[in-house]
């Protein structure tokens, strides 16, 4: 799956259910981690990510909670 994130061409599935309103905590962790794989400050998307990590690690409780 990771590598076809990176393909061009990669939809994303059909839905089969609602969407919940917000995140859940396995979601917010894996966009966490997603986040942390791509920041860098040599970039401006890389700094931007790791601004929205920091973001979001403070508003979400840790994985041991």
């Amino acid at each position: 799956m990771e590598d076809d994130l990176l393909d061009a061409g990669y939809s994303m599935p059909e839905l089969t259910e609602p969407r919940l309103a917000l995140f859940t905590l396995s979601e917010a962790h894996e966009l966490l981690d997603v986040l942390h794989h791509f920041s860098t400050p040599d970039t401006p998307w890389g700094a931007q990510a790791g601004r929205f990590a920091a973001e979001l690690a403070a508003r979400v409780p840790s994985r041991e909670a």
